[in-house]
């Protein structure tokens, strides 16, 4: 069957990184054989992995299915049978084989491996159109892809940035702006789950255009200049939520409300000149 067998220490210790790699390197398919004693998350991880790892490959325009799981068994002809089938599977795969090792580091071999197969993907000889520059991923395993940002809800407190594990997400020390690297990101959901706005949600996709290793902004915002002193201590659209919605609360009424639009500074000297506040010596 022109089987290379590899051993494994566990069937869940290989992923997505090492079977496009093995592609790459000139395999034509993989195949993964379960032991019967694998827990139900670990099966359930490596299925999801193998769908996400053939969505990339049929959505760059390889034909065929590349990526099997299949039962052991202790009888060789089960096991032969199952190869036979996956043998006689026609599939297409890069026209060069890759030159790059398979490192410790899972993340660099992964984007080794993607680098080989969209450089040489017959989808690559047709991608013309903006919208043909992105395959669309899995929503369940998926490593790559980008976020979502609702700037009509972004007050762009960067709370996401501060959460981002990866480095995907990052502000801009000369404007007020998010900035987003889809390389880096690994679709892990904790700045969705950490916007306090909700205005973030998750986009499983793998960029085909050099765009993907650039810093691109998510949104952009305007500083909020205090009322008193004009010195800028916000966002906009962080102090126009504010203002809304305490807009009804009986505390924040007339000049308390117009404290909102001023810095902690101006509010202390308003708060302590203004002739309608109790003072307390």
């Amino acid at each position: 069957h022109n089987v290379i067998p590899i051993a494994l220490w566990h069937t869940a210790s290989t992923g997505i990184e090492m079977w496009l790699s093995s592609i790459c390197l000139g395999a034509s398919k993989v195949a993964v054989m379960l032991t019967s004693e694998e827990a139900p998350d670990y099966l359930r991880a490596l299925s999801d992995q193998m769908v996400v790892a053939q969505s990339i490959m049929t959505g760059l325009g390889y034909a065929g299915k590349h990526f099997h799981l299949i039962q052991s068994s202790t009888e060789l002809p089960g096991l032969d049978a199952a190869l036979q089938a996956i043998s006689s599977m026609t599939c297409s795969v890069p026209s060069n084989v890759a030159r790059f090792g398979i490192g410790l580091e899972k993340r660099a071999t992964l984007e080794m491996a993607l680098e080989h197969l969209i450089e040489r993907a017959p989808l690559m000889k047709e991608v013309s159109k903006p919208q043909a520059s992105a395959i669309a991923l899995p929503a369940v395993g998926s490593p790559l892809g980008a976020i979502n940002v609702n700037k009509e809800r972004c007050t762009m407190c960067l709370s996401c940035v501060s959460s981002c594990p990866a480095g995907a997400l990052k502000d801009n020390s000369e404007l007020l702006q998010l900035q987003f690297i889809e390389k880096n990101c690994v679709q892990c959901g904790l700045c969705e789950q950490t916007c306090p706005e909700n205005a973030i949600n998750l986009v499983p996709q793998l960029l085909l255009t050099p765009e993907r290793k650039e810093a691109r902004a998510l949104n952009t915002a305007k500083m909020f200049h205090c009322t008193r002193c004009a010195k800028p201590f916000g966002t906009e659209m962080a102090i126009t939520n504010m203002f809304t919605k305490l807009a009804g609360h009986s505390m924040f009424q007339g000049a308390a409300a117009e404290r909102l639009k001023m810095c902690m500074d101006c509010r202390v000297i308003d708060l302590h000149s203004a002739d309608n506040e109790i003072k307390i010596s």
